[in-house]
């Protein structure tokens, strides 16, 4: 058996996910066009944030198209794709994609087991973010706008097409124009169990940085707070100090969108992807298994240990065996026998010294012989 020591790191092209990223940020800056009725109901005061959106939004297609050029990332993606949209599983494949995308992104069935604490944090951010998102967006882009119509009636715009007229005492408008208070408290108290977890948790504490493991969390909280204030200041202060909290706001917001792409909080974009290998690993499970040349056991999906192949040698390893065959071909029991056999071949290496057991006996033995 032969196997080379050394890796060779997969050699990335930055053009093609350049060239993605500057057409991501394009094609949002056409839906802002378009969304608003040529800029018509948008608001200037939220220009910052828009900016920011879009260089994020293509700095996020970017790191993505980057993901997607490592071997495993690539396999995994491309097959899931190809395994989805296979004609005569259309359905059923949809159906399991579903199901996927209920347990593990919705529910987050995984966190569960790993404690009920957690997983109520990891609910607590993310429908309090995916709640805030799906409302500040389309405001900041102007796809979705109000008007007073009448003495106490709000009707809502969504790309210029008319809704039903809001009475501005109802609990209905109520709820509309606080939603995002309502998020940030979710995010506050998501965040606070994230951040007492790892003061607390041993094993987090081990392997956690600040710049990866806090900033996302206390730039949340900046955001959440700074958002609260906003209202607090409208509603109980006159409007005190509302110009500089509305600018510390966008401040912490736009950091956090320059943040997305490149930190911790970029799993969120990733996370969906887990929907294809689950459904690779199913389908895999389904088609003709590969048989280990050794003992005869059927131990994966044949598809899946041909992938495995072509991903480790773009990775630079060889794993090429005498008869002609790879230690991918193998059961995993047969390949620790396989490795285990390959080193007791290896030649005899002297036996080590050892500081104070044959060091001092050396040293008894020529002192003795100087005598």
């Amino acid at each position: 058996m032969r196997e080379e020591n050394t890796i060779s790191a997969p050699e990335f092209s930055y053009r093609n996910p350049t060239l993605l990223g500057i057409a991501a940020s394009a094609f949002l800056t056409l839906l802002v066009f378009i969304g608003s009725r040529n800029l018509e109901h948008f608001d200037s005061a939220l220009f910052g944030y828009v900016v920011a959106s879009v260089v994020a939004f293509g700095a996020i297609v970017f790191r993505y198209a980057l993901w997607l050029q490592r071997p495993a990332t690539r396999a995994y993606f491309w097959r899931g794709m190809k395994l989805f949209f296979q004609r005569h599983k259309f359905l059923r494949n949809a159906g399991d994609a579903s199901k996927t995308a209920a347990t593990s992104l919705v529910e987050q069935r995984f966190i569960f087991k790993r404690g009920s604490e957690r997983w109520l944090m990891h609910q607590l951010i993310m429908w309090g973010c995916i709640l805030s998102a799906l409302i500040t967006f389309p405001l900041s882009f102007g796809w979705v706008h109000f008007k007073l119509e009448g003495d106490m009636g709000y009707r809502a715009y969504v790309f210029g097409f008319a809704l039903q007229l809001m009475d501005a005492r109802s609990i209905i408008a109520w709820l509309t124009f606080h939603a995002l208070d309502f998020t940030a408290i979710m995010v506050i108290l998501g965040c606070a169990i994230a951040i007492r977890r790892r003061l607390r948790d041993r094993g987090a504490i081990a392997y956690q940085t600040f710049l990866l493991d806090f900033t996302p969390y206390m730039l949340l909280i900046a955001i959440s707070v700074t958002g609260l204030m906003l209202t607090v200041s409208s509603l109980f202060f006159g409007g005190y100090m509302y110009q500089f909290i509305a600018l510390s706001h966008q401040a912490t917001v736009i950091m956090t969108l320059f943040f997305l792409p490149f930190g911790k909080l970029f799993h969120i974009v990733q996370r969906p992807a887990s929907i294809g290998v689950e459904l690779y690993q199913k389908r895999s499970a389904e088609m003709e298994q590969a048989e280990c040349p050794r003992c005869g056991t059927l131990f994966a999906g044949k598809m899946w240990v041909e992938d495995l192949k072509k991903v480790v040698g773009q990775l630079g390893f060889d794993y090429k065996m005498e008869d002609g065959r790879t230690l991918q071909d193998y059961c995993p029991r047969c390949k620790r026998v396989l490795r285990g056999l390959a080193y007791a071949g290896l030649p005899k290496r002297r036996e080590p010294v050892f500081f104070g057991e044959r060091a001092g006996e050396t040293s008894r033995t020529e002192l003795s012989q100087n005598q």
